[in-house]
């Protein structure tokens, strides 16, 4: 779509990457291209990096016991110790061995059985360690999946603002970072969340990131006949019993936005309660679409 006259319109490209569908969107003249091309590539290299399916991956050759030099390593394994540090344990990037006795063993559209059981993850700023040869991991395996997506959704943004000169929003699955605005003097753009059957459930005007989790889509019948979702809860090794079906978090950045969304879901009426201390904007929902919101949670 071209803007008639030098008219800024909304131009946009999907695809999927990471195992789930990738909205751009920039509001500019003209088409950007190139900038859409390489948001999408930045999609594809971050997943032939961090994903944990991909045997050359560096979490798969993490995982193997191999010690690893590399600069997108230095870029996030920081990050996911200081999001540990920041929910107090309810994020741990190490709970793969639980996810994986889950059922969560092979990508989600194969997810079949599994038994879940108590596996505790162990605590990663002793797990982890940077090494002069680079990082190694002396216990556990990683499972950087949602923090890295999180994370590419703020690149790509960041990118698509840079390279295009112009307001760019990203949404990777429900993990969503905006640039700029979407419509001169509107402070951001107008997003809308939906309850867990499709209902409204909240509309404002976003300036940074919004993310939402939930356990109702990924979910799959255990060998034992039961049901097993993807968010363990790091306390117990197991999916997480949590009152909230839905949560979804205000912030910055989308990293950061996509790791509280997870933590408080895990943790239930003590999520809301740490996201209210720590000044986190969060609404949670049951599944009677009954929300609890934190403080910051914009009326």
């Amino acid at each position: 779509m071209l803007g008639a006259k030098g008219e800024a319109v909304e131009h946009s490209e999907s695809f999927r990457a990471m195992n789930t569908a990738v909205d751009l969107l920039v509001v500019a003249p003209e088409r950007p291209a190139l900038p859409f091309l390489e948001a999408r590539l930045l999609f594809e290299q971050q997943e032939a990096r961090f994903s944990r399916f991909r045997p050359s991956s560096l979490v798969s050759r993490l995982n193997r016991g191999e010690t690893i030099a590399d600069p997108w390593l230095d870029a996030i394994l920081p990050l996911a110790l200081a999001a540990f540090d920041a929910t107090g344990g309810l994020f741990n990037p190490l709970i793969l061995p639980a996810l994986a006795a889950a059922g969560y063993d092979r990508s989600f559209e194969q997810v079949a059985g599994g038994d879940p059981r108590p596996l505790a993850p162990p605590d990663p700023r002793a797990a982890l360690e940077r090494t002069p040869a680079g990082w190694r991991l002396r216990d556990g395996q990683l499972d950087l999946g949602g923090i890295v997506k999180g994370w590419t959704a703020d690149l790509a943004a960041e990118h698509l603002d840079a390279a295009a000169g112009a307001p760019a929003m990203v949404n990777a699955g429900g993990d969503i970072r905006c640039v700029g605005e979407e419509a001169p003097g509107l402070g951001g753009w107008q997003l809308a969340i939906d309850g867990p059957g499709g209902e409204p459930a909240w509309s404002g005007i976003v300036a940074g990131a919004l993310a939402t989790s939930t356990t109702l889509k990924r979910r799959w019948r255990t060998a034992a006949g039961g049901q097993a979702h993807h968010l363990i809860d790091p306390r117990t090794g197991l999916p997480a019993d949590s009152p909230f079906v839905q949560v979804s978090v205000l912030a910055a950045s989308c990293r950061e936005a996509e790791t509280w969304a997870k933590a408080i879901l895990i943790a239930g009426g003590e999520g809301i309660d740490l996201a209210a201390a720590r000044g986190i904007a969060a609404l949670a929902l049951d599944a009677h679409v009954r929300p609890t919101a934190s403080p910051a949670w914009p009326r």
